[in-house]
């Protein structure tokens, strides 16, 4: 005979298994309604030009955003999500990081051409002391004008690797994490809302790596955050620390969602 203490866990046990279930894995999420395939990049070269993990050419991209059309995927923003769920049929976030200028150069014309949607998480001391391999605030503008391009977080001058992006510095106490990294996070979100008028709603973790120091503090100003760990997103369990697929030369849109009815 069942007690009645195993009873009455048995419809707690259940729901928690059901909600671990559409939190894990891409093949727990198909139907869901909530799944969103996070496609990131970086640079952007010109065809011919040699690529690294983070590099992708000017036709790789244009392949990208031909499959994601011929496949019935419609791109969304941050800022989409923030007035409703997600659209019905099939939806993907493309995402930038760095701020590179090659995004401004040849990203965003292919952008165009498709009538693409894209968020650039920008390291915004790059872009704001006119470093020449990064956009400049003209550039933003641009591209925010479009309609087609949202911008988020990458921090102002946090995305080195001693200590490694967001994460605590070993030995250091909290107040002194909090003093070196929550003005850094502020002085990235004043730029960019005084130089192009615009909440910011995302934002990307350096290298991907997350802090729990830090949790608080972007869940209070973020709607939305991303890691560089694999994997599809389900919005099901929220808009935090959502995996993303990379794309490379080896490894294209296609590569990553050509599995996906």
């Amino acid at each position: 005979m069942v007690s009645r203490r195993i009873r009455f866990l048995f419809p707690v046990l259940t729901a928690v298994i059901l909600i671990t279930g559409l939190c894990a894995g891409d093949d727990a999420l198909s139907g869901n309604g909530q799944a969103l395939p996070i496609l990131m990049y970086h640079d952007v070269v010109e065809d011919g030009q040699p690529c690294n993990t983070w590099t992708v050419t000017a036709g790789r991209l244009r392949e990208d955003l031909q499959w994601i059309k011929d496949h019935g995927y419609t791109s969304i923003l941050p800022r989409d999500l923030e007035k409703g769920p997600l659209p019905k049929g099939k939806s993907v976030l493309i995402t930038f990081d760095d701020g590179y200028e090659s995004n401004y150069r040849l990203a965003f014309p292919i952008l165009k051409e498709f009538g693409d949607k894209a968020v650039i998480s920008l390291i915004t001391k790059y872009v704001d002391e006119g470093d020449a391999e990064f956009l400049t605030w003209d550039m933003c503008r641009e591209m925010e004008a479009s309609g087609l391009v949202e911008f988020g977080s990458h921090t102002y001058d946090l995305h080195q690797d001693q200590p490694r992006g967001i994460r605590r510095a070993p030995g250091e106490t909290q107040d002194a994490y909090d003093r070196r990294v929550f003005p850094d996070l502020d002085t990235s979100v004043s730029l960019i809302q005084k130089n192009l008028h615009a909440n910011v709603l995302f934002f990307a973790y350096p290298y991907g790596q997350k802090e729990p120091w830090a949790s608080d503090y972007l869940y209070q100003h973020f709607s939305m955050t991303v890691t560089t760990k694999y994997g599809l997103a389900n919005l099901a369990c929220g808009r935090y620390d959502l995996p993303r697929y990379t794309v490379s030369m080896e490894e294209s849109a296609a590569h990553h969602l050509g599995g996906r009815p």
